[in-house]
C-alpha cells in the first residue's frame, strides 16, 4: 500500500465544525471516543449568523465546560420579547404582548434565552476540543465522497492544496448544514427527504442584517441635536437601539430586531420579510435598506421637544457586518440516520427565525446522540449479543422529533404573531391577549412563552427504540437547580450546579443515579438499595457514584457515610456567588425543589447523560429491574 492509499481509521467521522460539529466533538472527547473532524473552512466563520440560544442550549454549553464564558464573553440574557402591533416604525411603542425570558422558571437553572455571538460560541467550543486532545481536526477539508461497507463508513476529502485523504470510521455524523454534502449528495439519492414539519407549512424569504454600532460624541458629531438636551453618547445609543427584542407585527412589512452579544459589543440584528413580487437580492441592497430599516432609527424631533423635524442616528456610526436574504422554512428529514450515517443539526431539520431554536435544537441533537454513540462504539463483545445500532439511532431521532415538534410549535406561534396580515384576525388576537393580561396569573402564564407547557416529556412509542422506562416514570427532562455540600467543614461550601455534581468528569458510569431524600426522612435502606447495581447493569451504573441530595435549603446533616451529600441552595446563595452570577440576572422564579417535583417525589432517579430520566423509583426491586434493562441497552442497543 502506498502513502497515497493510506486510510485514516477512527471511531467517528464528524463532517462540519460549526456549533453542532464542535459540540459533538467536545462531548465525544469527554468520553475519549476517537474521532476525526472534516471542516471545509480554515477559520471560524466570523459572520454572526445565529444569535439566540434558549436555556437548553445554555445548559449544554455548560455541559461542555465553558459556563464561565457564557455570560461574560459569549452573550447575555435576552430579557423580554416584545410583540408590537400596527403599521409604524416606533421601537418604543407599547407592546400588545410580552414574554419574559429573564426568569429561571424553565427548570434548567438558567434564564430562558440569551443573545450570543456565534463565532464566539464556536471559538470556545474549539478551545475545549483542543484542550481535551482527543479529536483529529482537518481544516480546509472538503468532503467529496462518502461510501459504506458492512463494517465501516468512509469519507474522501480534498484540502486547499488539492491533496486528498480518506477516513474510515464506525459512524459518520453529518453536521455540515442544510446544504452540506452528507445529506444533499449522499443521503438524498438514497431516499432521505427534507419534508414540511408537523403539517405546518412555512416558506418565506427574509433579509437579515447585522450592524456594529459605534457611539457618536459631541466632538465627532457636533451638530447632533440631542447634545443640547443633555444626552450622553450611551443614552443616544440606548434611545435608538433599545434593549429587549422586538417583534414588529406590522402587517405590511413584518420585522424582528434587537441587540445581540454583550452590551459592550453594540451589535444589532434586524430581519424583515420580503413581500411577494420583490426580488430578495434587491431588497438586501443599500437603497432598499434605507427605505425599510432607516425609518426605525429615525425619531421625530418632537419626541425630545425639538423643532427639528427628524433625527436619524448617525449613519457613519453604523458598520454593516452582513446583509443578505435567507429562505426560512420549518422542515425535518423523514429519517435522521441511514446505515452508519447520521444527520445532526441543520442537516436534519431547519427552523424559521422566530424562536431561537436552530442552534439549541442542534445542541439537543448532539448531547442525546453522543451517549448512544458511546454504546455503539464500546459495546462489549463478551455479551454474546449483537448490537442493533440501527434501532439505537432510530430511538434517538424518534425522541428528538417529539421535542422538535414542541420547539416548532412555539416558533410557528411566534411567527404567526409577527406575520399575521388579516385585519379581522389581528383584531381578535389583540382583544384576546388584552383580556388575558387583565388576570395576573394568566398574564404570567403568557409571559412564560415556550416554557408554559413545562419541561419536555417524551411519549413512549412501542418498537421505536426509545431509551427509557415509561412504567417507572422515565422520559422526562430532569431539572437542574443549585446545591451546596453538607460536608462537616468550617469553611463555607461553594454553590454548584446540580448537573456539574451529577455528571462530574471524575465519574465513569454512563448513567448516573440521583438519590433525593426528604429532610429528616428515613435513610435506612438507601445503601442496601444501591448495592451491586454496577454488576447488575454490567457497568452502565458504577457503584459509589450515586449523588445524594437532601430536599431542603437548610443545613441537613446526613449519616450516609462515604458518600457526597448535598442540600439545595437558594436563589440568594447563587446570586451571592460572584463567579456563577457574573453577567446574568438573579434567578427569578427559581424553585429549589424542582427535581423532586418533576419525578413525583421518587427517591431514586436513574439519569441518562442527556439529562433525561431513564427511570424513577422508590424500591430496590424497581432499581434492579432498571439496572437489568440498562444491561440490555448497552449490550444490544435496545430495551
Amino acid at each position: 500500500m502506498t502513502g497515497k492509499d493510506l486510510i485514516e481509521t477512527t471511531d467517528i467521522i464528524v463532517c462540519g465544525c460549526g456549533p453542532t460539529g464542535a459540540m459533538l466533538s467536545v462531548l465525544l472527547s469527554q468520553y475519549s471516543i476517537s474521532h476525526v473532524i472534516l471542516e471545509k473552512d480554515n477559520e471560524v466563520n466570523a459572520d454572526p449568523r445565529g444569535i439566540a440560544l434558549d436555556e437548553d442550549g445554555i445548559r449544554y454549553l455548560q455541559a461542555c465546560g465553558i459556563y464561565d464564558k457564557i455570560f461574560t464573553e459569549i452573550g447575555q440574557c435576552m430579557g423580554n420579547f416584545k410583540f408590537i402591533g400596527k403599521e409604524h416604525h416606533d421601537l418604543n411603542r407599547k407592546p400588545f404582548m410580552m414574554m419574559d425570558y429573564s426568569t429561571t422558571e424553565g427548570g434548567t437553572g438558567h434564564p430562558g434565552f440569551m443573545c450570543h455571538k456565534q463565532p464566539c460560541v464556536e471559538k470556545h467550543l474549539r478551545s475545549q476540543i483542543t484542550a481535551l486532545g482527543v479529536a483529529e481536526m482537518h481544516l480546509g477539508a472538503k468532503v467529496t465522497s462518502i461510501w459504506e461497507d458492512e463494517d465501516w463508513v468512509y469519507a474522501r476529502y480534498t484540502n486547499t492544496s488539492n491533496q486528498g485523504g480518506t477516513v474510515r470510521g464506525k459512524f459518520l455524523i453529518g453536521a455540515d448544514g442544510k446544504t452540506g454534502f452528507t445529506r444533499k449528495q449522499y443521503l438524498e439519492p438514497q431516499g432521505i427527504t427534507l419534508d414540511q414539519a408537523m403539517r405546518m407549512p412555512y416558506e418565506e424569504t427574509w433579509v437579515a442584517l447585522n450592524w456594529k454600532i459605534s457611539l457618536p460624541t459631541p466632538k465627532t458629531h457636533p451638530d447632533f441635536p440631542l447634545w443640547e438636551k443633555g444626552y450622553t453618547p450611551q443614552q443616544v445609543y440606548d434611545e435608538f437601539f433599545p434593549t429587549d427584542f422586538r417583534f414588529m407585527c406590522n402587517h405590511v412589512r413584518p420585522a424582528v430586531c434587537g441587540r445581540f452579544g454583550l452590551d459592550s459589543d453594540r451589535l444589532w440584528r434586524f430581519e424583515f420579510v420580503v413581500r411577494p413580487g420583490e426580488d430578495p437580492g434587491d431588497m438586501a441592497k443599500p437603497n432598499q435598506i434605507a427605505k425599510v430599516v432607516h425609518p426605525y432609527i429615525t425619531h421625530p424631533g418632537s419626541r425630545y421637544g425639538l423643532n427639528t423635524k427628524q433625527i436619524i442616528y448617525p449613519l457613519d456610526c453604523v458598520e454593516v457586518l452582513r446583509c443578505r436574504p435567507f429562505k426560512f422554512s420549518a422542515r425535518s428529514c423523514n429519517k435522521w440516520s441511514l446505515g452508519r450515517v447520521v444527520l445532526c443539526g441543520d442537516a436534519a431539520h431547519v427552523f424559521p427565525p422566530f424562536g431561537g431554536q436552530g442552534i439549541a435544537s442542534a445542541f439537543r441533537d448532539a448531547i442525546s446522540l453522543v451517549w448512544r454513540l458511546r454504546i455503539a462504539t464500546n459495546v462489549s463483545s463478551r455479551s454474546g449479543e449483537m448490537l442493533d445500532y440501527r434501532t439505537l439511532l432510530k430511538g434517538w431521532y424518534v425522541e428528538r422529533k417529539q421535542q422538535l415538534d414542541k420547539s416548532l410549535r412555539s416558533t410557528v406561534e411566534n411567527g404567526n404573531y409577527v406575520t399575521e396580515s388579516s385585519n379581522i384576525k389581528i383584531f381578535l388576537r389583540d382583544w384576546y391577549l388584552w383580556l388575558i393580561q387583565l388576570v395576573p396569573s394568566w398574564k404570567h402564564w403568557l409571559q412564560l412563552g415556550n416554557r408554559r407547557d413545562g419541561m419536555v416529556r417524551y411519549q413512549w412509542q412501542e418498537g421505536m427504540g426509545m431509551a427509557f422506562l415509561p412504567r417507572l416514570g422515565g422520559g422526562g427532562n430532569f431539572p437542574q437547580v443549585y446545591a451546596v455540600s453538607v460536608a462537616n467543614t468550617p469553611r463555607r461550601e461553594k454553590v454548584l450546579f446540580t448537573d456539574d455534581i451529577i455528571f462530574s468528569p471524575q465519574k465513569q458510569g454512563l448513567f448516573q443515579v440521583v438519590v433525593i431524600l426528604q429532610p429528616h426522612g428515613n435513610v435506612d435502606g438507601v445503601e442496601a438499595a444501591l448495592r451491586g447495581l454496577q454488576g447488575i447493569s454490567n457497568g452502565a451504573i458504577r457503584d459509589g457514584e450515586a449523588t445524594v441530595f437532601i430536599n431542603t435549603t437548610k443545613a441537613a446533616p446526613c449519616d450516609l457515610k462515604g458518600r457526597h451529600v448535598y442540600r439545595l441552595a437558594t436563589a440568594a446563595e447563587f446570586a451571592d456567588d460572584p463567579v456563577l452570577s457574573a453577567g446574568r440576572p438573579e434567578p427569578k422564579g427559581y424553585d429549589p425543589h424542582r427535581m423532586s417535583k418533576e419525578v413525583g417525589n421518587k427517591t431514586f432517579v436513574i439519569l441518562r447523560p442527556d439529562r433525561f430520566v431513564f427511570a424513577a423509583c422508590d424500591t430496590r426491586s424497581d432499581l434492579v429491574y432498571a439496572a437489568e434493562t440498562l444491561r440490555r441497552l448497552v449490550a444490544t442497543g435496545t430495551l
